[in-house]
């Protein structure tokens, strides 16, 4: 696909105005409505906003064909740290975009809304859905996966930042809580209780003590120890009865949730009073609904249901002028929903350098975003004559 200047501008006018309007997880609804009146404003078939607040634009080719869905989530997260640039600025020089969202992932979004916008109905058949779902980066796949039971769809590009190589696989993710129970005393006379953190200690040891599954393509399993508390809280005075830690973990394909508890459960063994479980979270949308998972997301590899997909975007790539370098994500993104809980082809595709994403200075070259677009508009003219 080819770009006018005229597009170009538009596409980078999109993405500052998108970089500009800080709303973290919940709280997208200002960044909707951009999104919503984006749509409109360049002729979306239809555009409608889901009960958690995602925004959905509809565009229907010339004939009838296959569903192909492009995602890019809304939400950042929140600037904690010093920058040189303003994070909301959205401030061009040395040839990038700073602010906070610019790789993960509003300069993806805009690409997607309007490449997908510049294409005429007679270039692609069958439909093309752009979703600006809600919440990524709390509820990873839980916006998609809601969008995904009311949509039939044959294929998604999920456009999280691969510095525009294809990715093919990705790591599952779960979080892990554990908690050991114990018995309060007063901190003089710790033999009448039963101090928990201890217990929480030794089950630690234990966990870290565990073989890692490895992988040819995805590398290790990752189990790690991020969160720990204990009660009653301050301690002052007193042996703590409760102790609760939380593990976050990258998983590898071919293992179910309760293969990978029992897993977990077995490297416990000797270890009493000590429970472990899935996390489950909530989040309030900006729309008043509740939006809940159990965080647990197995790992995936394309396989040949995916081939389709997979080679529509390798075409579109070396159409573009761009190398065919493919990806194995470390990190977790909405694909994990598509891909591995609904089995439906994916492929992971966007702009920008994923170590950049939550991090001081954040940016994403404007050639890449540029690259981006032209790619995602020759996926949906390639994606509707192979599938």
């Amino acid at each position: 696909m080819v770009l006018t200047e005229k597009q170009k501008n538009e596409i980078i006018s999109f993405c500052a105005d998108l970089v500009k309007i800080p709303e973290e997880s919940g709280r997208e609804e200002r960044t909707a409505r951009l999104v919503r009146q984006k749509m409109e404003d360049l002729g979306y078939d239809e555009v409608t906003v889901d009960r958690y607040g995602s925004v959905l634009g509809v565009l229907r080719g010339c004939a009838p064909g296959p569903v192909l869905l492009f995602d890019g989530h809304m939400d950042v997260v929140p600037v904690r740290d010093k920058w040189d640039h303003d994070p909301f600025g959205a401030e061009i020089s040395g040839g990038r975009m700073w602010g906070r969202g610019t790789t993960d992932m509003k300069g993806a979004l805009a690409a997607m809304i309007c490449a997908a916008a510049f294409l005429e109905r007679t270039e692609f058949c069958g439909k093309i859905i752009v979703s600006a779902s809600v919440a990524e980066e709390l509820l990873v796949g839980a916006a998609l996966d809601r969008i995904l039971e009311d949509h039939h769809v044959d294929a998604v590009v999920v456009g999280e930042p691969t510095a525009m190589k294809l990715g093919h696989a990705e790591k599952g993710r779960a979080s892990i809580e554990m908690i050991s129970h114990g018995t309060v005393a007063h901190s003089s006379r710790p033999d009448l209780g039963d101090n928990a953190v201890y217990r929480m200690m030794e089950a630690a040891a234990k966990i870290r003590e565990m073989a890692r599954r490895s992988d040819p393509l995805l590398g290790d399993e990752v189990i790690e120890l991020v969160e720990i508390s204990s009660l009653p809280s301050p301690g002052n005075g007193s042996i703590p009865g409760r102790c609760r830690a939380l593990w976050e973990c990258r998983l590898l394909p071919g293992e179910t949730e309760s293969e990978f508890l029992e897993r977990l459960k077995e490297a416990l063994e000797g270890i009493d009073r000590t429970e472990i479980k899935t996390a489950s979270y909530k989040l309030s949308a900006y729309t008043g609904e509740e939006l809940e998972m159990d965080d647990y997301l197995p790992g995936w590899t394309a396989d040949e249901k995916g081939s389709g997909l997979l080679n529509a975007a390798a075409d579109s790539l070396r159409e573009c002028g761009l190398a065919v370098d493919y990806y194995a994500a470390p990190y977790g993104c909405n694909a994990l929903s598509s891909a591995a809980m609904r089995g439906i082809p994916t492929v992971i595709l966007g702009p920008g350098d994923i170590g950049l994403a939550h991090k001081p200075n954040e940016n994403i070259r404007l050639d890449e975003l540029l690259a981006a677009a032209a790619v995602y508009g020759e996926i949906c003219r390639k994606y509707s004559l192979v599938k």
